[in-house]
């Protein structure tokens, strides 16, 4: 018989004792009875299980390797769920109000959330009380406006606070991929915290926000413009290259057809097309995230008197310039360097003069 030393022995002893495993249980009301529940992976939007609501319940039992962030998903409700290794969650579909607690798992991640939300909520309850009293004791414009950005900071800092106290459970790194590109404007930043967030490099979102921030980077003020193809107003292929880099200041907006503010800023560049298109200068559309007849269809309902390029879904223009809302328009120099960024209403058309010296 081989002999087995003490040090294999005291690591068979340790994987045994190990607790992998992890139970979800739910609770739901009548409506739900006979409806598929899912668990789903948040981070691969994968299902994981599934299972039929019976007597207003449903159960979910699995083994993980490490903590993950899931849902419960119940036709077009939901809970996020922080799932770790050990656990036993209780999912409540019944609980509504913003004092309720939907999901619950004695001291786990969860109720780490939990507590951390309903110490927030009670901070802003109390901020906004103090901004209703200021309203009615009618404090300057000034004072109200300060108190406004003193109480974004505080509340960046809550967060922030939030993340280090948890860096080391999923928890943590589950508010990191959800503030991430409010709380930190450039990769430096971002970097250091995912290095110290234990799981964060390994969840999309933070990876997604991360390589939006690398484009931002690339395309930031005073870099040259990146280039990509697309199709003109008369279908034919063209590259923003063909308009950018060739002399002219060119104004680029990023836009599409459904997005209001958006179609807010169409006037503005419109006029600003007007008084000082030519030689010197010229407006271009970039349309993206769109359908290509409801481009054309607002061409003509909205005016647009200016040079266009439909972006197909297949083209990731926006994805090269960390563009992640619109409308983003942009300043870029005769010689394809990037100006200006985020210009919107006024500072559109003082961005322009500024840089024809008018």
């Amino acid at each position: 018989m081989k002999k087995i030393s003490l040090l294999a022995l005291a690591a068979l002893s340790f994987a045994a004792c190990q607790n992998n495993s992890y139970k979800i249980d739910g609770t739901t009301d009548d409506s739900m009875e006979g409806a598929t529940a899912y668990l789903i992976n948040s981070n691969t939007n994968e299902v994981i299980d599934s299972c039929i609501v019976t007597n207003k319940a449903f159960t979910f039992t699995g083994e993980i390797q490490q903590p993950q962030i899931c849902r419960t998903q119940i036709g077009r409700r939901g809970n996020i769920v922080l799932t770790e290794p050990g656990s036993k969650i209780v999912v409540d579909f019944t609980a509504t109000g913003p004092n309720q607690q939907a999901v619950t798992d004695n001291g786990g991640a969860n109720d780490t959330k939990n507590k951390f939300m309903q110490s927030f909520n009670e901070f802003m309850l109390g901020k906004q009380a103090t901004y209703e009293q200021m309203l009615k004791d009618s404090v300057s414009q000034e004072e109200i406006i300060a108190y406004s950005e003193n109480t974004r900071k505080e509340m960046e800092e809550l967060y922030k606070k939030c993340i280090s106290d948890n860096k080391e459970n999923i928890f943590g790194a589950f508010m990191l991929a959800n503030l991430a590109h409010n709380l930190y404007s450039d990769l430096a930043s971002l970097d250091s915290v995912i290095a110290t967030v234990k799981y964060a490099a390994d969840i999309k979102q933070v990876q997604d926000i991360r390589k939006a921030m690398t484009y931002i980077e690339a395309t930031k003020e005073g870099k040259p413009f990146i280039d990509f193809k697309g199709k003109g107003i008369d279908g034919k292929e063209v590259s923003l290259s063909d308009y950018v880099g060739k002399g002219k200041y060119v104004l680029v907006d990023f836009w599409a057809s459904w997005c209001g503010p958006c179609r807010g800023e169409i006037p503005n560049l419109i006029a600003t097309s007007k008084e000082f298109g030519g030689d010197r200068f010229e407006v271009l559309g970039v349309n993206v995230w769109d359908q290509e007849q409801k481009f054309h269809e607002s061409i003509k309902s909205e005016g647009i008197d200016y040079a266009q390029i439909f972006v197909p879904s297949d083209v990731n223009a926006t994805e090269l310039y960390g563009i992640q809302g619109i409308p983003q328009i942009m300043l870029i120099g005769p010689d394809g360097t990037i100006l200006k960024r985020d210009l919107r209403g006024e500072e559109i058309k003082a961005a322009v003069k500024e840089a024809l010296g008018k």
